[in-house]
């Protein structure tokens, strides 16, 4: 039960007993300092203590480590070793630094809530329930406090993502636990958290994959109750762009349908056309089994033009609602929270439908290389993805780490050396903003991209690799 709160100062002012601007999503101090920020301007409460028991739990799900003699032979099974349950003034500690990044009133260029979906409102309440929750939330909510006061990552964030990782594995080995809900937004929270600490070298992350293979073994597919509703409403993006270049994402027609349709936009056009998108995936497995075959394209050519036709429609609605959301009276008075979400909601969504359009034209220009009408809009498409592009800089770094995708699908439709530079340089830009840009070959990555979207390595891809190394140089 709540009690008398405590301040609103962070928990490093706190400690030192220092006075805190309670500014966020860190506070001055400790941006000087250059120390983690957690807990600037949230209001805490004493909470009375409760014995916290990891046999039973609300949810009645299973805990991996009882205090029985089978912890050891379970350890000894998994070949892990699982760190204790969160004691329960953990738990407390954990959800006051969660909630404090998650909040709405953090700015949007670092919040949580925000970037990666409304789902994670309902995360705080699943706590200490979970054991790979638990660990999954601690990972990300100290990477993210690091990345805000732009530290590098530290051996804390990697120790917590390793437990979290080892933590997930095991839950996943049991087919009750693999099953639940807090198992599965214990992986999108992971993928949340990856982005801040890199991947390996690569674009893609294995985290989507894994959320594919956890709704694969389920019987029902869809979402199962509010809360899988607003987690799918992200999940489903992370998915569906993986496996436009992750063949190991194998998920039939009506998988992806079910991945898709959600009663929160079924009637909106950023719903619609995340809908088409999701016919992506299986129209290109058949379409380059079809170029491997040698045969006819025209059939899948009729197929997807009205599925282009149609994103491009969805595109335009995309596109008026936000400029008619620019010239409103809305945009001219104080801009107030709810005036501030749609202005990013609008934008944001133009951009995702912008990729999916482009991604389209790419597929098109693959099955049929002489349609002209689809490489005269694939120069439209890059134009607009690079102003898009302008625009989203004052949500930079975390609200706009979408981008990414949207400059990669118009790196893939062009072949023109010029447009192709600009969006090279603005694609670098926006990847040094969460990693060191050595750490990604993006030269690769965008090869692969192409090479999966368009099926057929262009003779202007060989002087990429040059070019964008030429820029990493010192």
């Amino acid at each position: 039960m709540p009690g008398v709160p405590t301040g609103r100062a962070c928990d490093a002012c706190r400690k030192q007993k220092k006075k805190c601007d309670e500014k966020q999503p860190a506070c001055g101090r400790c941006l000087r300092l250059k120390v983690s920020c957690v807990g600037s301007g949230q209001q805490r409460f004493k909470f009375k203590q409760q014995q916290f028991s990891p046999k039973s739990n609300q949810s009645g799900q299973m805990t991996l480590a009882p205090r029985s003699r089978s912890r050891s032979t379970e350890e000894k099974e998994y070949s892990v070793e699982i760190p204790r349950t969160y004691p329960d003034n953990s738990i407390t500690s954990l959800m006051n630094s969660f909630v404090g990044a998650i909040k709405r009133s953090t700015d949007l260029r670092y919040n949580l809530w925000w970037s990666f979906g409304l789902f994670l409102e309902d995360v705080p309440r699943q706590l200490g329930s979970n054991e790979a929750l638990d660990r999954a939330v601690d990972a990300v909510t100290t990477a993210h406090a690091g990345f805000c006061t732009r530290q590098r990552v530290s051996t804390e964030v990697l120790t917590k993502y390793s437990y979290a990782l080892k933590t997930l594995r095991v839950y996943l080995d049991d087919p009750l636990q693999a099953s639940a809900s807090s198992t599965l937004c214990a992986v999108m929270i992971l993928l949340a958290c990856q982005i801040f600490i890199g991947n390996s070298g690569q674009m893609m992350s294995g985290h989507a994959q894994g959320a594919a293979s956890i709704l694969r073994a389920r019987k029902n597919f869809g979402p199962r109750d509010d809360f899988e509703r607003k987690l799918f409403l992200s999940l489903r993006g992370s998915v569906l762009f993986e496996g436009l270049y992750n063949d190991a994402i194998d998920l039939s027609s009506e998988e992806w349908d079910a991945l898709v349709n959600n009663d929160f936009d079924q009637d909106q056009p950023d719903g619609q056309i995340l809908r088409c998108l999701a016919r992506a995936p299986v129209i290109m497995k058949r379409s380059k089994q079809a170029i491997r075959d040698g045969e006819d394209l025209t059939p899948l050519t009729m197929e997807v033009r009205p599925i282009y036709e149609k994103c491009k429609l969805l595109l335009s609605e995309l596109k008026a609602r936000t400029v008619g959301f620019e010239t409103s009276e809305l945009s001219t008075m104080p801009e107030t929270f709810m005036a501030r979400i749609l202005r990013a909601h609008y934008l944001r969504t133009h951009g995702i439908g912008l990729a999916i359009t482009t991604f389209f034209n790419c597929i098109l220009q693959a099955l049929d290389p002489s349609d002209y009408t689809c490489k005269v809009e694939s120069r439209s498409l890059v134009t607009d993805t690079l102003v898009h592009a302008q625009k989203s800089n004052v949500y930079r770094p975390v609200g706009a780490g979408y981008v990414i995708m949207c400059l990669s699908a118009a790196w893939a439709v062009t072949s023109d050396p010029q447009l192709r530079s600009m969006v090279e340089v603005a694609l670098i830009d926006y990847h040094g903003d969460f990693v060191n840009q050595h750490c990604v070959n993006i030269p690769r990555e965008l090869e692969r991209a192409s090479e999966n979207l368009c099926w057929m390595p262009k003779a202007s891809h060989l002087g990429t690799t040059a070019r964008i190394n030429a820029i990493f140089s010192p």
